[in-house]
């Protein structure tokens, strides 16, 4: 009987069997494809550039026994450089004499030619970091104070480590002619002093500023018989004096009497002059003087 009813079920076209189960597609694998590797750049090694040059003043002494180059060090002693360029470009140096000459060192740069002479001024003291009291270093002679030092320098001929205790300030060394030093004696004369200054350097301003002065005067040489004469006692001049201390002399009011003023004219044109400095640096100034002929005495009338 089962089986007579299980061949009815399946025999009956309503009933149907479900479809055998499906496998789900296969998912076609993806094939990556490779990057195409870029060849390697070739890695260059790193070329080494050459330090910088610091280019630094170079001073060029000149005498009769020989010519010495001095490389001077502004980052060592930046106020002493610039002092020392300022004098050499003025001409300052030309015909001062070495007034010391030791078996360590000669000096120079007095023009008292006795070692108590200066520009008119002093500069301060500065520390160095790197220089020493060895042989072919310049530095500024002074006298028993730090800051007295003005135009005197010393170039050691061999090393002296005693003078790094005594503050000295130190701003340069010898690069040609050491063997010149070997050769000059007492009295022998500064010919020149050059600079070459390259454009990067800058000078270091420094104290003090003053007007420019006569260092030495001359009385006018009067007529015999201006005492008899009509004048006026009383004289302007204005007096330009430029950088190397050279002037220029004209009379803005006379004294009536042509001949007297030309003698006037004629004495102020032989003074001596010390340029006016600004922060240490020589400028060029015109100033007016009364001239007082009765005694022979004068005032700055006025500034420009």
């Amino acid at each position: 009987m089962l089986s007579v009813l299980a061949l009815l079920l399946l025999s009956n076209p309503l009933v149907q069997t479900p479809p055998p189960a499906q496998k789900p597609p296969v998912a076609e694998k993806k094939v990556e494809k490779k990057k195409e590797e870029k060849p390697k750049k070739e890695v260059k090694p790193k070329v080494q550039k050459p330090k910088k040059q610091i280019e630094r003043p170079i001073a060029t002494l000149e005498t009769a026994k020989g010519t010495i180059q001095i490389e001077l060090e502004p980052t060592e002693a930046p106020v002493a450089v610039s002092n020392f360029i300022n004098l050499a470009q003025r001409g300052f140096y030309d015909g001062l004499t070495f007034h010391r000459i030791e078996a360590d060192l000669v000096q120079g740069g007095d023009p008292a030619g006795n070692g108590t002479g200066g520009p008119g001024y002093t500069i301060p003291y500065e520390q160095n970091r790197g220089l020493k009291n060895t042989k072919g270093v310049i530095g500024m002679a002074r006298g028993p104070e730090r800051d007295s030092a003005g135009s005197q320098f010393y170039i050691l001929k061999r090393d002296v480590p005693g003078f790094d205790l005594n503050g000295y300030t130190l701003l340069g060394r010898v690069t040609v002619g050491q063997d010149v030093l070997e050769k000059l004696a007492l009295g022998d004369k500064i010919t020149h002093i050059s600079v070459t200054v390259p454009s990067s350097y800058k000078p270091r301003p420094f104290g003090p500023t003053h007007s420019a002065e006569p260092q030495a005067l001359f009385y006018p040489n009067l007529p015999e018989d201006a005492a008899s004469r009509t004048y006026s006692r009383t004289v302007k001049v204005k007096i330009a004096v430029s950088v190397t201390g050279g002037v220029d002399v004209n009379l803005t009011q006379g004294s009536g009497d042509e001949e007297i003023d030309d003698a006037i004219l004629e004495a102020i044109r032989q003074w001596q002059w010390q340029p006016a400095l600004k922060n240490g640096q020589p400028v060029a100034q015109t100033l007016e003087f009364v001239y007082d002929l009765a005694t022979h005495s004068r005032r700055v009338g006025g500034k420009e």
